[in-house]
């Protein structure tokens, strides 16, 4: 494989069974505070939100809802899938869904009232979650590894490329130029998708970790900062330098208190779904020392959590989705 040149990048990964460094200092600096003003009754297991939108995926069913009133939501449509949504991305009026053995489906959602099927590709295992860069549509698959699909055409995609990955893909996210895979049960890759192909891993790490899901997310921290790739996995948070594509490296872990389920990104800040204790927001601008600065325990575990300018959208253990508004 071909080196890079220098890259000012991180990586951070939530990974299960490690104790954090978190202690009384961060959770005293807490200054971020919440109140709920309104609750969309689900069912849902998975939230997105984008412009004053929310996107609900329970089961085998994506559901679109009207948040512009986040005190009166108001469900619009929905479409059903044959298989299990696990996981979707939205990319102004299409979602690109990861359902299960269907593979990838391209909805339209231009018409949120009556979402349609643009277009679809059959992946040979289970499609776990989607990434899109442009054109291209990466897959998530259990038996591929990441799908590299042509979508300039959504009503015809195409298979075009495949990376092999040692275990089981579970997630695939893109930045730019570069994009992250994760699979079961160690393993971290970078992919450059300016390279020619046959795509291969550019860099990959292995660890030390359990068999769960994963899930990844990126954010540019500020304009002269560092890129954070997330990845959530059974309740760590751990941070990856990768500086270097090629040879990434981790840093200590760290464990938010009730064990991280799922992540949304926004500036220097993670919204963190943290399960029993509801939702915990970790300052991120300084990468080795992770800081609490705001919490919201909700009375059922928190299972999900997207974020859109003010508000905050958090799915809780009965499936209903509590919509919080933030205050600093």
């Amino acid at each position: 494989m071909r080196r890079r040149g220098p890259r000012r990048c991180v990586v951070v990964l939530l990974w299960v069974g490690w104790l954090s460094a978190a202690g009384a200092g961060s959770l005293a600096a807490q200054s971020m505070t919440f109140a709920q003003v309104g609750t969309i009754p689900g069912p849902a297991e998975l939230v997105k939100v984008q412009g004053g939108y929310s996107y609900l995926a329970a089961d085998k069913t994506l559901a679109i809802f009207d948040v512009s009133d986040p005190a009166a939501p108001t469900r619009l449509g929905a479409y059903t899938f044959p298989q299990k949504i696990w996981g979707f991305r939205l990319s102004d009026s299409l979602v690109y869904v990861a359902a299960d053995a269907f593979g990838l489906g391209i909805l339209d959602v231009s018409n949120p009232r009556a979402p349609t099927l643009r277009g679809s590709l059959k992946t040979p295992g289970q499609a776990k979650n989607v990434a899109v860069a442009g054109v291209t549509a990466l897959v998530a698959d259990m038996v591929t590894g990441v799908a590299i699909i042509d979508v300039s055409n959504p009503a015809k995609p195409i298979h075009v490329d495949s990376v092999f990955l040692e275990g089981y893909a579970t997630d695939v996210v893109t930045s730019g130029s570069l994009a992250y895979a994760a699979d079961r049960p160690t393993g971290f890759y970078v992919l450059d998708l300016a390279k020619p192909r046959p795509l291969e891993p550019v860099g990959t790490l292995q660890s030390a970790a359990g068999n769960g899901s994963a899930q990844l997310e990126v954010m540019q921290v500020s304009a002269q900062g560092p890129t954070l790739a997330v990845l959530v996995k059974n309740g760590l948070l751990q941070l990856f330098d990768v500086s270097n594509p090629a040879a990434p490296v981790a840093i200590p872990r760290y464990r938010t208190p009730g064990g991280a389920q799922r992540v949304s990104l926004k500036g220097a800040l993670a919204y963190v779904a943290d399960g029993r204790e509801g939702l915990q927001v970790v300052d991120l601008s300084t990468p080795g020392k992770p800081n609490i600065i705001g919490t919201y325990k909700t009375v059922l575990p928190a299972r999900d959590v997207a974020v859109s300018d003010s508000l905050v959208f958090v799915v809780v253990g009965n499936g209903e989705v509590l919509i919080l508004r933030q205050n600093r």
